[in-house]
């Protein structure tokens, strides 16, 4: 523990509190006080004491009033007289206040064995209630109590009549044999700890006995002098030292259930709170308010104020447990043996007039009305309900987010299931957690339940649940269903009820909301009328009726429908609200009201659905997607009837949510809502079959888009064999799976393949499970054995082998899973096969099952992930037997697994030991290549060259095997004149001939050409080059062709890089420059930029930034070769700066940080441009804003789209800059004499043009990029000089916003902790310069702090209301 000084001299008190803060040196501080620099020095150090006029001073330099300096002085000259060696004998008085004997302490200690580990807690507090200056404390109890060592240590700067100064070993025991225990533990210390130890330790032995020979067992111990000094003490000692401790009195009262007068420790508030439920409430669910509040109680115990700590929380009784929890952390564990807990009135006077050593909690508002007399010397600790408190809240107890709620729960060994429940339950309130799982009557029933009045007045609440206060229409429902009662009277009785302790509302912000809307239901279903059902159902008609006006607007802007005014009426927290209501009343009305008032809520909800979903329509699907899910689970039967019928229908709706979902960032699926209402149902034994066919119908329509919410993953979750996210049984599933194949064969054989093969099978994820209904409770977890998920594998299997027939796929299904079959099951196959060969099996269709076998049981992936080596050589020679008796008797068949791709699979036999060798197996693959070829072409000729290229994508490679001496001259020729002429109606064609025409060398090539010159168009001789290499051989045959095709040549032609040859790529580029392409030269020497031309690289950057030939979209620039080829221009010496500016300039999207994002500012010569012609500066504001009064400039363009292209140009420019003119100086005076007249410049050639105030603005925004100072402090020295002379609000305000603007886009965790941290540094900045810079203190950094303090608010609230909605 650290040592504690109470009474600082003032000196200290001021270095520590005002000149350390402000960075303030001895001798600073002296000028500003007047006072030389030895007479501050020793009043800092305490050496002399404050004096009147001393404390004149620093009032007047630093604000602190004089009195309190005066009174430092004297606390610590009154702290100094007490201290020394009358306070190691000296008993403080206590009043009495418990009258614990001696006996009383005797005979629990001896008589129960429970009690004899608590001893060392008793001795625990004790100590920490009564010591003066400890250092250290430790005495382990409860399940610590028998670890070996000292039963207990204590080192104390000070002594106690009972704690020894310095460092002292206690042991202790219950023994009747005091004499014997007292004596071992002596021995076994002595022997334990080393001489020179013992000489500065005291031995102390304590008994809770009484003990006759005490002390003479002490004198023989000292006359020993193996310690420092011995002390033993027995319950007679014990019965004296409690009467000075309050603590202590009350923990022992607590703990043998005796009366303590309305005074509770920690502990036993603890036990009372958590021990109430089943099973008692963990710990934990204290952890993170632990983690955020833990600096605010260290402050509170520093402190000796005479403020209390107040915290909130949804009851007082939660805030208690938490004091208790945080208390036991080891940081607070000395304090929590002082915190007593004060329940009734009288009691606190009493004792606080003797002694405040011990921290007072004030459990009501009478016990907290007793603190005042006593502020100024106890330390007091206030717990309100949450919105009851009148003062400001230093603590405040939020609800548990989603992680810290699951985790606490799991502690207290609940499964996923019923964490959902509790969760529902009680909105992650610890107070309704804590009502939920007691078994006790009183507790479980809140009490503002037991008043009729406030459960009537809470009737219209908890049936809507949560509303907005800002929203009209959200008043007028809330209006309607409490009877017409004005929103003004509902929004007092709001506040009313959050006053109450466990209070049944919350309020966040303009939201407003009930706690747990299940449990405030239950509590006042006595009140609730057959009316108040009626009306509440006639406003949920109106609400969740309301169309969704977004659906107006493309489906790409409907991420902004409120800027587009696109919204509804009410609020979407009340929409949800009174969905949840529906489904509590449809499954807990009939059991709530059905005998009382004979309502039905399955009936009404089931009629609701129906009137707000048909005549079924895509739009109303559409705007109710979020509501679906409760609408099934508030209407199961009708809700699966309306979805029935539409799907009957010939223009299902339904089917229109299926749709794709477009490429666009805010684009969502609209079938999310379905598939989780389908979802919910098939968790239902009654309702799985009807879901499941549903689902099946939905799945045949292929949905192709990134999104995996299908309905063909949400019925794999449903079957699947390992975690089936159903509670229907293995019989049900299996009728379900035949049903499927049955009705829907190609989604049940795409879902029955699932179950086997370890295609993704060992993936799973948790499917939509209802929220009120107990369907699938207990369901959706892994199985813990292996029984259930193979029987149920066994039945997919025999239902995969036993259709009536098969398909090419099916079949080659069953090839690509024979791994995990059994052997009996892989023979079904082969015999399938079998089979399906003689039922009349094409050619292709033969070659492609062979194809499969050869790439999955005879690969090598499949050779080397095998299990079962035995099992796998057994299956590979009957595959190698059934692939061997599968040949083609078509040569292409036979040949294209070949040529389908580029990459050729290999199997495991067709691998020898080369297989790491890529060049061998390239030579291997290409010598099976052109056996391949050569035997279709003398088979099948050419067509038989196209025949294998419509079979696969490998047509390039085709024509290039075709020139390795396959094809002789005059074929050739053939083969390109026949592609030319049927590129047109088939690219492929193109393809072929682009593989011949590169395949050939120069003199093969332009023979070819020059040969076929005379026999075709000149569009096909143009054809013949553009499929040609691109090289200079390729180009100087244009000169056979006219000027106008070697134009259309350069225009058309998709550049390429030529290796090894910068002289080639730099004419490419003048060509294609000449032609009116800069994209496409860019693009074609984009990663070797350092061989281009400075000249080129200047002409291509400048025509990429103007209007060309390149075709839209073509040539995509990448902005990291833009930025390279940036850095190779300014790293050229020979283009101006002028030209390297504008070109940035051009570029400036891509180059400055402030617009792309990222890292990496680049437009240093634009920078340093505008530093030297201030004027560019001056003429950016003047294009981007108009003049302050009416009036127009010289230059301004004529037409509106001038002048709008004019204002994006000067605000990139304005937004861009971030070089501070005058930043490279080496000389600060001279930077800041450059960066004045700048300012100066620009300020005056703008007032000049009737835009002061904005040019300030825009100054100020440039000055936000200054960096930090030498000092740590920000802006740099140069920056807030010229800021501070300056004096301009607008350049603060400028400055403001783009320090605001500069943090962009950041990840944030729940609530304001980030910007709680910017202000933080903002304010230690604000208070370096609050002396020296007053200004630039005052209107920018201060207005920074207040700024994200204001957002930290923000964002605590949004994160309290984003806590209450989810639950």
């Amino acid at each position: 523990m650290e040592k504690k000084d109470t009474s600082p001299h003032p000196g200290h008190w001021v270095r520590d509190n005002i000149l350390k803060p402000r960075k303030l040196t001895v001798t600073e501080a002296a000028k500003l006080i007047g006072i030389s620099r030895p007479g501050v020095s020793n009043f800092l150090n305490a050496k002399v004491s404050a004096t009147p006029d001393m404390a004149a001073r620093l009032e007047r330099v630093f604000g602190v009033p004089a009195t309190d300096i005066l009174n430092l002085q004297n606390s610590f000259d009154s702290h100094a007289a007490k201290t020394g060696a009358a306070t190691a004998s000296a008993r403080a008085y206590v009043a009495p206040f418990l009258s614990i004997t001696g006996n009383d302490i005797s005979d629990w200690f001896s008589k129960t064995i429970a009690a004899r580990t608590q001893l060392s807690v008793l001795l625990r507090t004790l100590v920490n209630s009564t010591g003066d200056n400890l250092e250290k404390v430790d005495f382990p109890g409860n399940d610590d109590a028998e670890r070996p060592g000292w039963d207990g240590f204590i080192k104390a700067s000070s002594g106690t009549p009972w704690i020894p100064e310095g460092v002292s070993g206690w042991e202790f025991g219950v023994n009747v044999d005091i004499k014997g225990k007292a004596d071992g533990d002596f021995s076994k210390s002595v022997k334990a700890i080393e001489k020179a130890d013992r000489e500065n330790t005291t031995f102390v032995f304590v008994t809770p006995r009484r003990w006759p020979g005490k002390t003479a067992w002490v004198t023989a111990m000292q006359a020993k002098g193996l310690w420092k000094d011995v002390r033993a003490y027995d319950v007679s000692d014990l019965e004296q030292w409690m009467e000075t401790s309050i603590a202590a009195q009350t923990w022992f009262a607590n703990q043998t259930e005796r009366p303590s007068k309305g005074v509770r420790t920690l502990e036993k508030c603890w036990t009372d709170w958590a021990n109430v439920a089943t099973p008692p409430l963990h710990p934990s669910l204290f952890s993170t308010p632990i983690d955020v509040w833990r600096s605010r109680i260290k402050s509170f115990l520093s402190k000796c104020d005479s403020e209390p700590l107040i915290i909130t929380a949804d009851s007082v009784e939660e805030a208690i447990a938490f004091l208790s929890q945080m208390f036991s952390e080891p940081e607070f564990h000395t304090h929590k043996d002082q915190v007593l807990v004060f329940d009734e009135c009288g009691v606190l006077p009493h004792l606080a007039q003797s002694t405040t050593n011990f921290i007072a909690v004030a459990h009501t508002r009478n016990v907290e009305r007793e603190f005042g007399p006593y502020s100024g010397s106890l330390r007091t600790i206030v717990v309100y309900p949450r919105n009851a408190a009148n003062a400001n809240p230093n603590i405040i107890l939020e609800p548990l987010g989603y992680e810290a709620f699951n985790k606490a729960l799991e502690a207290m060994n609940k499964g996923r299931d019923d964490i959902n429940r509790f969760t529902n339950a009680s909105g992650r309130s610890l107070t309704v957690l804590r009502r939920v799982l007691s078994t006790i009557p009183a507790i479980k029933t809140p009490t503002w339940a037991v008043n009729h009045q406030t459960a009537s007045d809470l009737v219209p609440l908890v049936l809507l649940g949560t509303w907005d206060t800002r929203n009209d229409a959200d008043h007028t429902a809330l209006s309607l269903l409490a009877n017409d009662l004005s929103f003004d009277a509902l929004e007092r009785r709001v506040q009313e009820l959050l006053l109450l302790n466990d209070s049944p509302m919350w309020s966040l912000g303009n939201y407003r909301g009930v706690i747990s809307k299940i449990d405030s239901l239950f509590a006042i279903s006595g009140s609730v009328t057959l009316g108040d059902l009626n009306h509440f159902f006639e406003i949920a008609k109106i609400v969740l009726g309301e169309d969704d006006p977004a659906l107006d607007l493309p489906e790409k802007d409907r991420w902004a429908a409120a800027i587009h005014g696109k919204k509804r009426e009410f609020s979407s927290a009340l929409r949800n609200g009174i969905s949840e209501t529906l489904v509590l009343l449809a499954v807990n009305g009939k059991h709530l009201f059905g005998q009382r008032l004979g309502f039905d809520g399955e009936v009404a909800a089931a009629r609701l659905v129906s009137e707000l979903l048909e005549p079924l329509e895509t739009r109303k699907l559409e705007a109710n997607d979020r509501d679906l899910p409760l609408y099934a689970e508030a209407a199961p039967k009708e809700f699966l009837s309306i979805i029935e019928r539409d799907l009957r229908s010939d223009m299902p709706c339904t089917m229109d949510l299926l749709h794709p979902v477009a490429p666009d960032p805010f684009a969502s699926p609209k079938r999310t809502g379905l598939l989780w209402a389908l979802e919910g149902l098939a968790w239902n034994p009654a309702t799985f079959p009807r879901a499941v066919k549903i689902l099946g119908r939905l799945a045949e329509i292929k949905i192709h888009d990134n999104w995996g919410n299908k309905p063909i993953s949400s019925l794999g979750s449903i079957f699947r064999a390992w975690m089936p996210q159903t509670a229907a049984d293995h019989a049900l599933r299996l009728k379900a799976m035949h049903m499927l194949m049955e009705k829907h064969p190609s989604v049940g054989w795409e879902i029955c393949l699932q179950q086997f093969g370890d295609f993704g099978s060992r993936v799973g994820d948790y499917t939509h499970k209802p929220k009120w209904r107990p369907d699938g409770y207990g369901f959706g977890e892994p199985f813990s054995t292996w029984e259930p998920i193979n029987n149920f594998v066994r039945e997919m299997v025999n239902i995969a082998l036993s259709r009536p027939s098969y398909t090419v796929d099916m079949i080659c299904d069953l090839i690509a899973r024979l791994h995990a079959l059994s052997v009996e099951d892989q023979e079904k196959v082969w015999k399938l096969i079998g089979e399906w060969r003689i039922a009349g099996a094409t050619d292709a269709d033969i070659a492609r099952v062979r194809e499969k076998i050869r790439v999955t049981v005879l690969s090598r992936r499949r050779r080397k992930t095998a299990r079962d080596e035995v099992a796998q050589a057994m299956l590979t020679k009957i595959a190698k037997d059934v692939y061997a008796s599968m040949e083609p008797t078509d040569v292409v068949n036979k040949h294209e697994w070949l040529f389908r791709q580029g990459w050729v699979d290999e199997s495991a036999d067709e691998l020898s030991s080369e297989e790491l060798d890529f060049e061998a197996r390239e030579r291997r693959i290409e010598k099976l290549r052109l056996e391949a070829l050569s035997e279709i072409v003398s088979t099948n000729g050419l067509n038989g060259v196209f025949d294998l290229a419509a079979k696969g994508n490998s047509h390039r490679q085709i024509g290039w095997y075709l020139t390795r001496g396959i094809l002789q001259a005059e074929q050739i020729g053939e083969l390109v004149l026949q592609c030319i002429g049927k590129g047109n109606e088939n690219p492929s064609y193109y393809s072929i001939a682009s593989g011949v025409l590169r395949g050939l060398d120069q003199e093969q090539h332009t023979t070819l050409f020059m040969n076929l010159l005379n026999e075709i168009s000149e569009n096909d001789a143009l054809q013949m080059l553009l499929l040609s290499r691109y090289c200079r051989e390729t180009w100087s045959l244009l000169d056979q062709l006219s000027s106008n095709a070697q134009g259309r040549y350069w225009r058309d032609v998709v550049p390429e890089f030529v290796l090894d040859a910068p002289d080639q790529n730099n004419e490419g580029i003048m060509n294609l420059l000449s032609a009116g392409r800069p994209r496409a030269a860019f693009s074609s020497v984009h990663f070797k930029l350092d061989e281009v031309r400075p000249e080129l690289l200047v002409k291509m950057l400048s025509g990429i930034s103007k209007e060309s030939n390149d075709k839209g979209g073509e040539y995509q620039l990448q902005s990291y070769e833009v930025q390279q080829a940036f850095k190779l221009l300014d790293r050229n010496p020979d283009v101006p700066i002028e030209e390297k500016a504008g070109l940035e300039f051009m570029f400036i999207d891509v180059l400055a940080s402030s617009l792309r994002g990222g890292d990496g500012h680049q437009i240093p010569n634009l920078e340093r441009y505008v530093e030297d012609h201030p004027e560019i500066f001056v003429q950016a504001i003047t294009w981007t804003y108009k003049r302050s009064t009416p009036g127009s400039d010289p230059s301004e363009s004529s037409t509106e789209e001038g002048r709008q292209r004019l204002a994006k140009q000067g605000y990139r420019l304005l937004t861009a800059l971030e070089r501070i003119p005058g930043e490279d100086e080496a000389i600060e005076e001279l930077a800041r004499e450059k960066l004045s007249e700048w300012i100066a410049t620009v300020r005056q050639r703008c007032f000049e043009l009737d835009r002061s105030e904005i040019a300030d603005i825009c100054l100020g925004k440039l000055l936000s990029h200054a960096p930090v100072g030498k000092d740590g402090v920000w802006p740099n020295e140069v920056v807030r000089d010229v800021m501070e002379e300056l004096g301009s609000e607008e350049i603060s305000q400028g400055a403001h916003t783009g320090l605001y603007n500069s943090r962009g886009a950041h990840w944030r965790g729940e609530g304001g902790g980030q910007e709680r941290e910017l202000a933080a540094k903002y304010h230690r900045w604000a208070e370096a310069l609050n002396f020296s810079h007053p200004f630039v203190s005052s209107s920018l950094l201060t207005s920074m702090v207040e700024t994200y303090e204001h957002e930290a608010e923000r964002q605590d609230t949004e994160a309290g209301i984003r806590r209450r909605l989810r639950h």
